[in-house]
């Protein structure tokens, strides 16, 4: 019963890493595109 429980709240903790992270990523790339973006347009203006 014990070993249960601790292997859930390992898979909750698990979980919750994995959600944060791909969260985290999801964040990076949005704003390396924006970033790419932005000097795209300004090579284009000049």
């Amino acid at each position: 019963m014990k070993k249960a429980n601790w292997s859930r709240k390992k898979f909750l903790l698990v979980a919750g890493l994995s959600l944060i992270g791909f969260h985290f990523g999801s964040m990076l790339v949005n704003f390396a595109a924006k970033k790419s973006v932005q000097s795209h347009s300004e090579a284009k203006k000049t």
